[in-house]
């Protein structure tokens, strides 16, 4: 199947997208909690998480916002440090070969930062360029707002809600861009994000209504909303909780 150039960034962006989002899963688990439990941590180690994670979006967000070129000059800054240090030693250390040494150390790190500029510009969507990475931003509190609200387990299914019906619809949609749309997305591409997520509902609760009502929820939420990052985790949170109560 070809795919056209253009749409490879946006193919990147959401499996970067679905990998991330993932990982919000780890504060819900058993093991995790326990952890601070058994270090008498005296906040709940989930939402302190989600708390944290919420501050620390929102605050690298606004550096975006008021500094958008602050990549390029946190990069800048980073290399200046290295090359004095480089220098420091060049000049203060005598040792055979050690100059040769450090400069490919540097000519490494050059490489992988290079590599890692080429993949940011590789996912960045436009406005985000502009106004900062505020999606992350809506996410995160999307899922504070649900863990708050509807407890752990709703709170997993709004997060593979987010992680799943976003990054399916997205990728399938360029794929069959042919095929007949509803609103943003294709056909194909509904139906694949519906099928896969309802198998994964079903999985955790092993009740096929309820995961085809979930499911058939955060469908309509994708297709609906104007920003899925912060009304998916929290509306198909909100289902799940409606429907196990």
């Amino acid at each position: 199947m070809y795919i056209p150039k253009s749409y490879k960034g946006e193919i990147l962006r959401k499996v970067t997208h679905l990998l991330l989002v993932s990982l919000l899963a780890i504060p819900l688990a058993p093991h995790y909690r326990q952890f601070f439990q058994d270090i008498e941590f005296p906040y709940d180690a989930t939402l302190f998480t989600y708390t944290l994670l919420t501050f620390i979006s929102a605050f690298i967000n606004s550096l975006q916002i008021r500094m958008p070129s602050i990549y390029a000059v946190s990069l800048k800054m980073i290399r200046e440090f290295r090359k004095r240090i480089i220098d420091y030693i060049n000049e203060n250390i005598k040792i055979e070969n050690i100059a040769e040494f450090l400069r490919d150390i540097d000519n490494v790190f050059n490489k992988h930062e290079e590599r890692f500029t080429e993949f940011i510009a590789g996912i960045e969507r436009e406005y985000e360029k502009k106004y900062g990475y505020i999606s992350i931003t809506f996410g995160i509190v999307s899922i504070t707002l649900a863990y708050i609200l509807f407890g752990a387990l709703s709170t997993l299914y709004g997060i593979l809600a987010l992680a799943i019906i976003d990054s399916i619809t997205a990728i399938t949609t360029l794929l069959t861009r042919n095929s007949k749309k509803i609103l943003k997305h294709t056909i194909p591409s509904i139906t694949t994000a519906f099928i896969v997520y309802s198998l994964i509902c079903f999985l955790i609760n092993n009740n096929i209504v309820n995961a085809i009502s979930i499911a058939l929820v955060a469908v309509i939420v994708e297709l609906f909303s104007p920003e899925d990052n912060l009304t998916l985790p929290l509306f198909t949170a909100l289902a799940s909780y409606l429907l196990h109560h």
